[in-house]
């Protein structure tokens, strides 16, 4: 766990305007010299880290804050930080109504901008960097993004994302990234240096003009020959990005798999997804019942129960017995037992019931990983770990094995082009394989 620098990211830098240790600004007079990517970025303990920074968040007032005060309004709309943390921010003046400093007591108006200067802690990523495949000259970029890096700024993330690393470190202008991978996916990616070649190129991968090549690493023997999976796709929970198959509502998908080689009881399999659903390939192995071996979410009995939603298998139970306990006994005419598979939740009643019992699942979990990370937080030999800036908790560290998945973008062609990326070092020996089953397009 890497504590905040006192640095001039961390100090001095506040939504494009200077602001000294007390929070007091001066957009007019003082402007921030462009930062570099030494004044965002550094390296500690094999992590790369981004310098704790200020954020501008601004909007105008929503009509339910009209006529409150601007302390009533944070302290119980933003219940992320304690009412301490408002009042004090208030005071500091890096929570402000139309650029103005306030108090507690200041009445939020109809159209005021209400403006809260963040102080931001972004999650480190891996140090392996970010490798330039190829850049055409029309402007097509081809990259391979390792794993723990989110493409664009979600979340907690900004600085630590594939478009703003291109930019400050590799002094790329404009982006326009055209695929999707996920953070903990690593791989080719294509990003438009400009919106002419990032539109023509999408509207390949629309029309499935786009071939799409993945390996990854399973648990267990997979079956040989060409496995087809045609699993509808749907989007259980987005704030939680779960998603499950789905034959009633999903959406159409399809993904050919073929085993590479096993050894020490897990497979390398090659990947070929015909449609792009979110988390499609992860999804789809998990119904054949071989989810990706190292998958934190598709792969994780706490969520999914003993199945792990091997043929669309759900849990029946939340996994939390005080929860259980405390469920009131069904009315006779409602105690009907109900089917496990998904392919039997036709009916709205019994398949809302399946996906509350999994997404409850899937927030306790997420509950207790938070717990364990306020825990060992709170005993390590740092002590609390608080920011001395905003009391927010240092997180411990990511393991390397919680920074990527075993899932690798590898290779991706077109009517006229083909891009390829090395293979990850868990799937080396797939090289002596790979060639029997990759795209042809004499063979298509």
């Amino acid at each position: 766990m890497a504590r905040g620098k006192k640095h001039k990211l961390s100090e001095s830098y506040v939504g494009g305007n200077v602001v000294n240790e007390h929070g007091s600004k001066n957009a007019k007079t003082q402007q921030p010299a462009k930062l570099e990517a030494k004044d965002i970025y550094y390296e500690e303990d094999g992590l790369q880290r981004v310098y704790p920074y200020y954020h501008r968040f601004a909007t105008h007032a929503k009509g339910r804050w009209v006529g409150r005060t601007i302390f009533d309004v944070f302290s119980k709309e933003f219940r992320d930080r304690t009412k301490e943390y408002y009042e004090a921010s208030i005071e500091k003046g890096i929570i402000e109504l139309n650029a103005q400093k306030v108090t507690k007591d200041t009445v939020v108006r109809n159209g005021d901008m209400v403006t809260h200067f963040i102080h931001r802690h972004e999650p480190p990523v891996t140090t392996e960097p970010l490798r330039v495949v190829r850049e055409t000259e029309d402007g097509l970029l081809v990259v391979d993004k390792p794993g723990s890096i989110p493409v664009h700024p979600t979340g907690r993330y900004n600085y630590n994302t594939v478009t703003n690393i291109l930019q400050i470190k590799h002094g790329y202008a404009a982006l326009y990234p055209i695929n999707r991978l996920d953070r903990l996916t690593s791989g080719l990616l294509l990003v438009g240096l400009n919106p002419t070649v990032a539109h023509k190129v999408e509207r390949q991968l629309v029309e499935h003009k786009v071939q799409k090549e993945y390996v990854c690493k399973v648990k267990g023997e997979f079956p040989d020959g060409k496995i087809k999976c045609s699993q509808p796709i749907r989007v259980i929970a987005h704030k939680l990005a779960l998603n499950c198959v789905d034959p009633k509502e999903g959406k159409p998908s399809e993904t050919e798999f073929e085993k590479l080689f096993s050894e020490d009881g897990y497979s390398v399999v090659y990947c070929r997804p015909k449609t792009g659903r979110t988390h499609q390939i992860r999804v789809h192995l998990q119904f054949l019942g071989f989810p990706i071996a190292n998958d934190p979410l598709y792969n994780n009995v706490e969520v999914w129960g003993d199945d792990m939603g091997k043929s669309g298998a759900l849990p029946q139970t939340t996994s939390d017995p005080k929860e259980e306990e405390e469920k009131p006994e069904p009315e006779p005419e409602q105690a009907i037992e109900r089917p496990r598979k998904m392919v039997g939740k036709c009916d709205s009643s019994q398949k809302n019931d399946a996906w509350r019992v999994l997404v409850k699942r899937m927030e306790n979990w997420k509950d207790r990983q938070d717990m364990m990370e306020h825990i060992n937080d709170c005993v390590g030999e740092k002590g609390p770990g608080k920011c001395d800036k905003c009391s927010t908790p240092m997180l411990p560290d990511p393991k390397p094995s919680e920074l990527s998945i075993w899932l690798h973008a590898w290779r991706y062609s077109g009517s006229d082009w083909t891009y390829e990326t090395p293979l990850p070092e868990w799937a080396a020996k797939a090289a002596d394989h790979i060639d029997r089953v990759k795209y042809c397009p004499e063979k298509a």
